[in-house]
């Protein structure tokens, strides 16, 4: 008697689609958010669907950006960053400074602001890995520090950045700013990085479980500095960003941005306790706060508004993430 072999049947596609969109519900949230507002915004705005309003809200982008990449790596490693915000403000200050009273080149002055913001994050880093101290309250005075020494360099507008500095932020290769191609190559290079490399994938070993990492083999205190001076650097980096984009340096400069960073890596799915979270899903959170940011601006709402809303999401995220953690 022949016995028929029937073949396995093989899963289908949506399933696997279902399953992918199960396990990564927060990333597909906030772009299908992103992409809905800015629908809404292009048929509600002439304005916002312009080239040069889009252009705008990619620049603006890179700011955020960049510090939440920094805050990124320090909370996938467990810990928060309080004081991004102050050290570009800093960063931004004294490379606006040295730029009007030095002779300096302004290539150098700003590689050793970028080295100052590396030193500032350095610092973080070791009080926190050496010493084992809370980094919450350990940037918290870090963030004090930088205020007063802030207001030292200057507590008005001071320094006036050269074209070749402001020049920085208008370059533009074909019909994109350069500075939006340069920011995309860091997002993807950081995304290798975190995905790809060994340091990577020890920032979300030790994010997850600091002892077991140890038992394990990893230098967590390593993990730890790095990630901090690498959010230092992020910061400075911004700052000078802000700078070049302003021209002169502003002592109100990168206001609130520790807040917005954290909430940006809180609402694109990355556990605020650690261990998880997705790039992809950062970026997307960037790209809904700078066009919301912008269609506050286009509609003339108070900012306060925008602040509200941020602190409710961010409320809600660590609720989540803590009964998440619970399970």
């Amino acid at each position: 008697m022949s016995q028929t072999i029937t073949a396995p049947a093989p899963v289908a596609a949506g399933n696997r689609t279902l399953r992918w969109t199960r396990r990564n519900a927060a990333v597909v949230l906030i772009y299908g958010i992103t992409a809905a507002l800015v629908i809404v915004a292009s048929i509600m705005s002439p304005t916002f669907r312009d080239v040069a309003n889009i252009t705008d809200v990619l620049r603006q982008s890179i700011v955020l950006g960049l510090v939440t990449i920094g805050q990124l790596f320090v909370i996938l490693a467990g810990g928060t960053d309080m004081s991004v915000g102050m050290a570009a403000r800093v960063v931004g200050l004294g490379v606006a400074v040295a730029l009007t009273s030095t002779m300096l080149p302004p290539i150098l002055v700003i590689v050793l602001g970028l080295l100052a913001g590396a030193l500032i994050g350095l610092l973080n880093g070791l009080l926190v890995a050496r010493f084992g101290a809370q980094p919450f309250i350990v940037t918290l005075g870090t963030m004090g520090v930088l205020y007063g020494l802030a207001l030292a360099i200057s507590d008005g507008p001071t320094g006036m950045v050269p074209r070749s500095v402001v020049a920085i932020y208008e370059m533009k290769i074909g019909p994109l700013p350069a500075s939006v191609i340069v920011m995309a190559m860091l997002w993807l290079a950081t995304w290798w990085v975190l995905r790809s490399s060994r340091f990577g994938r020890a920032t979300y070993a030790v994010g997850g479980s600091p002892s077991v990492s140890r038992l394990a083999g990893l230098n967590v205190n390593r993990v730890l500095i790095l990630t901090y001076t690498i959010s230092g650097v992020c910061a400075a980096a911004a700052g000078i960003f802000l700078l070049a984009r302003s021209g002169v340096g502003n002592p109100n400069m990168a206001l609130g941005l520790e807040f917005q960073s954290i909430v940006a890596a809180a609402i694109g799915g990355v556990s605020l306790y650690g261990g998880r979270g997705s790039l992809v899903g950062a970026l997307g959170a960037v790209l809904l706060i700078s066009v919301i940011s912008n269609l506050f601006d286009l509609f003339q709402i108070s900012a306060y508004f925008q602040d509200l809303t941020l602190g409710v999401i961010v409320v809600l995220a660590v609720a989540i993430y803590r009964a998440d953690k619970n399970k």
